[in-house]
C-alpha cells in the first residue's frame, strides 16, 4: 500500500514537472504573442496554473 502511493505521488510529481517545464512556457509564450496582456485571459490562465503547479509540487 505504501509502495503503490509512492508510485502515484512520484507519477504526479513527474506530470507536473513536465507541465511546468515544458507545458506551461509554451501556453505562456503562446499568450504573449497575442498581445497586450493587461486583457489577455489565456496570459493570465496560464499563469494561474503555473503558481497551482508551483503549489501542488511544494506540497508533494
Amino acid at each position: 500500500m505504501i509502495r503503490e502511493m509512492r508510485e502515484k505521488l512520484s507519477r504526479e510529481i513527474d506530470q507536473l514537472s513536465h507541465e511546468l517545464n515544458v507545458l506551461l512556457p509554451q501556453s505562456i509564450a503562446q499568450a504573449v504573442e497575442l498581445g497586450d496582456l493587461r486583457e489577455n485571459s489565456e496570459y493570465k490562465a496560464a499563469l494561474e496554473r503555473q503558481q497551482f503547479v508551483q503549489a501542488r509540487l511544494g506540497q508533494l
